[in-house]
């Protein structure tokens, strides 16, 4: 359905001519120096299934992957009130620190640790629901059973992140939203996750956008722990009663996350509001309140 959404794009933009979208960029985008630097050849274009392909990863993996794990850290959060008050704590002492308004990358990568501890313990519950396929060069034998050369293979996030020894627990509830939740783990070289932790990928084919998607929901949830006192969750997820949504790249709640929020404010003028986190866009869930 995307690809033939994305064609149909694609055919109009052939006919009418350029707009402002990232895709039009893409269909009109030109080498400035054609085949092999001359500059008297003509001008590569991208083919339409590179266009294609380069679309789908950027509504894939570049905005549905951040939100999603915007919105399961909230879950978890709401769930979890202690961990969002150690949060916000850590906010407010990079307040004073820095001043109301100051929010650098230095600051949150060096002096943010639970910070980095929430996003990292969100993605090792909640990663990707399974994997990247890879096309064997050779054959091997895993656990005594061969997997023949040019036979497709699919490494699994979500089972790594499960079976790592440092975390693992029998009966499961390490992988639970309700249970597992303990960004504290990720602050002692004793408990923090093994090199199995991998929700961006591993090797040469790590995520090209991580630091890009780390800032960005480091950013987010700094902003949000400055701007409320604290929230709650609204509906079935306040029970621990959640139904997953079925067809997502990274597991959220069927119908988003909403909570009730109250301002940042210890005089009278603080405010509370609803927001479904997932249902709107996370930003302008911040910035409404």
């Amino acid at each position: 359905w995307l690809v033939k959404k994305i064609e149909e794009k694609i055919d109009y933009l052939e006919q009418n001519g350029p707009d402002e979208s990232t895709l039009s960029g893409m269909v009109f985008a030109t080498d400035d120096e054609g085949e092999e630097g001359k500059t008297s050849s003509p001008k590569k274009k991208l083919t339409r299934e590179q266009i294609v392909e380069n679309s789908l990863l950027l509504m894939l993996a570049g905005s549905e992957t951040s939100a999603s794990t915007l919105t399961n850290a909230l879950l978890c959060l709401g769930l979890h009130p202690d961990k969002w008050d150690k949060l916000v704590q850590e906010q407010r002492l990079m307040q004073a620190k820095y001043g109301e308004d100051v929010l650098t990358r230095e600051t949150l990568d060096k002096e943010c640790p639970y910070l980095d501890a929430v996003i990292r313990e969100t993605m090792r519950i909640k990663p990707l629901s399974s994997g990247a396929p890879r096309t064997l060069r050779a054959t091997k034998v895993v656990d005594g059973v061969q997997i023949p050369k040019g036979w497709g293979v699919n490494w699994n996030v979500l089972l790594t992140h499960e079976l790592d020894p440092i975390t693992y627990k029998e009966d499961g509830s390490h992988m639970k939203v309700t249970t597992g939740f303990a960004p504290e783990r990720w602050l002692d070289e004793t408990t923090r996750p093994t090199t199995d932790f991998i929700p961006m990928g591993a090797g040469p084919r790590y995520c090209l956008g991580s630091t890009l998607a780390y800032t960005e929901m480091k950013c987010f949830l700094a902003v949000l722990a400055r701007k409320i006192d604290y929230f709650s969750l609204v509906g079935d997820n306040s029970k621990g009663e959640i139904e997953w949504k079925r067809m997502s790249i990274i597991p959220k709640p069927e119908d988003g996350v909403p909570i009730m929020a109250v301002s940042s404010s210890s005089s009278s003028s603080s405010s509370s509001a609803v927001v479904d986190v997932e249902s709107e866009n996370p930003i302008a869930a911040v910035r409404a309140l």
